[in-house]
């Protein structure tokens, strides 16, 4: 009996050869969009979930408060990691990871320097606790002494080839230390948070050994012990914190911790599982970009409304071809064929459909995958295809989909009377028609709605992009120097950098704006409360160079002597509550700032920046102290030398200014990057989110138009009749296109409609997280309208104009 149900399914798809393409080029499209989709958000649910320990494994994170506000950090204060280790009975395990930032490492193999931008420290419990196998070497042993390093498998064929790299040495360009590798361990997988290219010990660095309860700069995780109750633990720590930084606090800040917080001020620990710091953490400093819940949540959507569209259209399909099978369904129920074998025998050609679709999906999948990666970021390859739970879910889809879209004709046609049936009849009752209605207002209401949150993401984006940032990031190119580069080096070095042609202006700093800044506090004279901001550390040039405006006084100058003044910007006049800044005195609580006895030196304000952006627009301008870099981390020094070029000959400045660095670190590779692109980098998730929605969105409206395009064939077949009578008594073309036409832009109206105040909803929702974003206009909405009533009109009139324009005796002959 299959056999015999398959056979008759393949011969009609043979004989309607035109509406099966239709219908398996729609179905294939939908299943290959939603199986793309699932594959994506597949693998940012996968993210660390293959640490063995991972359900016991937290990392705790930070958020600070400050008077009227607070930020987090995904790093903490080094010291606690012992403190939680020897005072909390929950604790089985901890380790600290140290990250130094892209650019600021360099090593050298023989005659070869080497740039590394992803290198972290670790203690030595790193390989006990995370699931990264090691390849060679011992895990106990690998980062158990000072100046020992494990690379990975990749860094260490970078740096020895195939040589055995176990017992061999690396020098650090920046000091006389040599790291000796100790071990070879397997890449990151690339569904884990932590991005490393080799791992440190721990105990290498010095400043770690010290204490340190106040100023955070460690990753630091937990592996709890079996049973432990994470909420019981976290509950623990405010008392802890009490233990540790009360003493720091009274020393830095000049208060008591109890009159620390009722400034306003403070520390709240919290835990994060290992398994939802991808998608569950956007915290400030994390170790990679983070994914996001939402986005995932809202992909999982587009995937399972791309299908429910296509199952749509099968529907529409089917019932729009209904007619061309209704003698044949009258026949076999006047020979005695019954209602479950005719129901079966629709659901046997969906599923034979749908089969095909299926193999045509998995072979268009195939071809996408290159670009699917770039939309994405990802690195799926044909081997993701081919796993036992890709294939499954194909397989699974293929049967809920031919089993959803083979209902409704099943039941439909198999339902009626065999005198109907043979009249043709079938199709004009009024349930049948609401139905078909209701699916055409479901398909464009989420038509509709993609178009509005299209519109909305891409105008937030450019917004984000072309907003005034106060500084003009155009043109501008930092340099990334540190080891090797005294004081008098650099300052040669951007002298000579000044008289290269096509060269506006030269500056030095600590950190550019996108980029992490450090945290410092200063105290306005007089005042009992702290304030505290970022801090960053320039030269005479600095705000002239990135076309930042004063507002009041004046920037640092070589006509002065500014080792001890400050320019803030406006945000920290408001926190601070001062007026007329000019000459006011600050004193820091951080010895970094202050005499080398811990004396308070005093800082005097010679000038105000109005706020820009040194973040992304997703957190509000917050306090911000410029530094004069004589006073700082590396009195001298700059971490960066910012150039901004003249139109018109880029790439020769780039490389004379090339061959000038050449020339004073010959050994060091010469690298820098554009601001405007570190810049956009920011926003990275959402212009990911902004290609992989904008491309999934077009193709659900192309196929919701399959849909209306199946309606329109149905209609205008069920009033062909009428229409030949129109023709004979006089109706033009025009009149019978737009009397065919008015029906289902009615319906997209009410589509429109429906959709609206939803789409408001949800990308209000989504805007909340920009702290500067657009707002929602009404044009949207009625330009969003005014495409979808476009699109359903040339999609309806194609069917309308084919109707009437046809031989009204070819219409009638058959009556």
């Amino acid at each position: 009996m299959l056999k015999n149900y398959l056979t008759i399914a393949w011969r009609n798809i043979i004989r309607n050869r035109g509406y099966a393409f239709v219908n398996i080029i729609g179905l294939a499209i939908g299943i290959a969009c939603f199986s793309l989709i699932m594959l994506y958000v597949n693998d940012e649910l996968g993210f660390d979930k293959f640490h063995r320990k991972g359900d016991r494994i937290y990392r705790v994170a930070l958020e600070r408060k400050y008077p009227g506000r607070s930020r987090h950090y995904a790093i903490i204060p080094p010291g606690y990691a012992a403190a939680f280790q020897n005072d909390l009975a929950e604790v089985e395990m901890t380790c600290r990871l140290l990250y130094i930032g892209a650019g600021g490492f360099l090593l050298k193999q023989g005659e070869n320097v080497y740039e590394e931008d992803f290198a972290i420290w670790s203690d030595s419990t790193f390989f006990d606790m995370f699931d990264i196998p090691l390849l060679k070497g011992n895990a106990d042993d690998a980062l158990r002494q000072p100046n020992f390093v494990v690379l990975t498998e990749s860094s260490a064929r970078k740096y020895f080839g195939d040589a055995d790299p176990v017992g061999k040495v690396l020098d650090i360009v920046q000091n006389e230390n040599d790291l000796r590798v100790t071990a070879v361990c397997a890449d990151v997988p690339q569904n884990s948070h932590l991005r490393f290219d080799m791992i440190m010990s721990s105990s290498s660095l010095q400043f770690i050994q010290e204490p340190n309860y106040i100023n955070f700069s460690a990753y630091t995780y937990l592996l709890t012990k079996e049973g432990a109750d994470p909420k019981a633990l976290e509950a623990k720590i405010p008392d802890l914190v009490v233990k540790y930084a009360s003493g720091p606090v009274l020393r830095n800040f000049g208060v008591n911790y109890e009159e620390y917080q009722r400034q306003g001020n403070g520390y709240r620990y919290f835990l994060q599982p290992l398994r939802d710091i991808y998608l569950g953490s956007n915290l400030e400093s994390e170790l990679r970009p983070s994914g996001s819940k939402q986005r995932v949540h809202f992909f999982m959507a587009i995937a399972v409304l791309i299908i429910i569209i296509a199952c749509i259209n099968f529907m529409n399909l089917a019932t729009a071809r209904s007619a061309m099978r209704a003698r044949e369904v009258g026949i076999r129920k006047t020979l005695g064929s019954p209602r479950h074998q005719i129901a079966l025998q629709f659901l046997s050609e969906a599923l034979l459909i749908t089969g095909v679709a299926v193999v045509l999906a998995w072979t268009i999948d195939r071809l996408a995958l290159p670009f699917f990666n770039q939309l994405t970021d990802k690195a799926f390859t044909v081997s993701h295809l081919l796993q036992p739970g890709f294939l499954g879910l194909m397989l699974l889809v293929m049967v809920v989909t031919g089993l959803l879209s083979g209902s409704y004709p099943a039941a439909a046609l198999s339902a009626f009377k065999p005198l109907d049936v043979v009249r043709g009849r079938f199709a004009s009752t009024r349930k049948g028609a609401l139905l078909r209605n209701g699916l055409v207002v479901f398909q464009f209401g989420v038509s509709v709605f993609l178009i509005i949150s299209t519109i909305l993401v891409y105008r937030q984006l450019a917004f984000t992009q072309n907003k005034n940032l106060g500084f003009d990031k155009e043109s501008l190119i930092s340099i990334r120097v540190g080891g090797g580069f005294t004081a008098q080096k650099s300052e040669t070095l951007k002298e000579q950098i000044r008289h290269v042609t096509g060269v506006e202006a030269v500056s030095g700093c600590s950190t550019q704006p996108g980029q992490d800044y450090f945290g410092v506090s200063f105290r306005p004279q007089g005042a009992n409360e702290t304030t505290t901001g970022s801090g960053i550390l320039v030269d005479e040039g600095y705000i002239e160079c990135m076309k930042m405006e004063i507002v009041d006084g004046r920037s640092f100058s070589e006509d002065f002597s500014d080792t001890l003044s400050i320019v803030v910007n406006e945000a920290a006049l408001r926190e601070m509550e001062i007026t007329d800044p000019i000459g006011k005195t600050l004193t820091s609580n951080s010895n970094l700032f202050n005499a080398a006895n811990d004396s308070m030196v005093a800082y005097s304000i010679v000038g105000v920046v109005k706020d820009f952006h040194f973040q992304s627009l997703h957190h509000v301008i917050s306090p911000l102290f410029f530094i004069h870099n004589q006073r700082g981390f590396i009195p001298g020094v700059d971490n960066l030398i910012t150039v901004r070029l003249k139109p018109g000959d880029i790439q020769g400045s780039l490389r004379n200014i090339e061959g000038l660095w050449k020339q004073a670190q010959p050994e060091t590779p010469f690298g820098f990057a554009f601001l405007d692109r570190e810049w956009a980098h920011l926003y990275e998730r959402e212009m990911t989110t902004r290609r992989v929605y904008g491309f999934f969105s077009l193709l659900a409206i192309f196929i919701a138009c399959l849909g209306l395009l199946a309606l329109a064939a149905f209609t205008t077949e069920q009033r062909t009749k009428e229409i030949g009578i129109r023709k004979v008594l006089g109706a033009s073309i025009s009149g019978i296109v737009g009397l065919l036409s008015k029906d289902f832009l009615k319906l997209v109206l009410i589509a429109l409609l429906v959709a609206s105040p939803i789409a408001w909803y949800l990308m209000n929702q989504w805007l909340q997280g920009f702290a500067y974003r657009i707002n929602i206009d009404w044009w949207v909405f009625v330009l969003s309208g005014a495409i979808a009533v476009l699109i359903a009109f040339l999609t309806v009139s194609f069917q309308s104009v084919k109707a009437a324009v046809m031989n009204p005796v070819e219409s009638l002959k058959n009556e």
